[in-house]
């Protein structure tokens, strides 16, 4: 995005101010607005990749007026690199050279994994920021429906209201007699 910000004020649609504004609300935010790997090479690779996916059309989306936006087409792999330089030293300026302040993103909705094992299970128990470090959120170590991580059905789950649903306690992924197979 702050790249985009730089190349719509190369091609005059933001204003220098514009520009400043955004840049400025990005690095108080912590957001990466650089990275050593963004370079020519990698802009063009990029750029390559989104031709062949968009009917060769760019469709660069760039800030403009300040608020909305306009895709660009017509733009020179040399205008893409020339607003690549002058954004590498405009980033010069800013605390941590662009770089974020956290540039983590877990991979509860990404599928991201760091030596085969999803990113959370190497964040010590912390999933996404909720309560006690338990998915989706919920406190005292529930997660998905199963307590406290002992491996059984909440007896509400097996009998009664959810019984139905359940098929008479046997869960949809083949675990019987209220006993959940996955451990959670």
């Amino acid at each position: 995005m702050a790249y985009s910000a730089t190349l719509a004020n190369v091609r005059g649609l933001l204003s220098d101010e514009e520009h400043k504004r955004i840049l400025n609300l990005f690095s108080r935010a912590g957001l990466s607005m650089d990275h050593p790997q963004f370079d020519a090479e990698i802009l063009n690779k990029g750029t390559q990749a989104i031709l062949k996916t968009r009917d060769g059309k760019l469709r660069a989306a760039v800030p403009n007026p300040l608020g909305s936006c306009t895709f660009l087409n017509d733009i020179s792999d040399e205008d893409l690199v020339s607003a690549l330089n002058k954004h590498k030293e405009i980033m010069k300026g800013y605390p941590r050279e662009g770089a974020g302040i956290e540039a983590f993103v877990d991979s509860s909705d990404t599928g991201y994994t760091l030596n085969d094992k999803p990113v959370e299970s190497e964040m010590n128990g912390k999933t996404n920021g909720h309560a006690n470090g338990h998915a989706n959120g919920h406190a005292n170590g529930d997660s998905n429906g199963h307590v406290n991580g002992n491996g059984t059905v909440p007896e509400a789950v097996t009998k009664g209201k959810f019984q139905n649903e359940l098929g008479n306690g046997r869960l949809a992924n083949g675990s019987e007699n209220g006993a959940a197979t996955n451990g959670h």
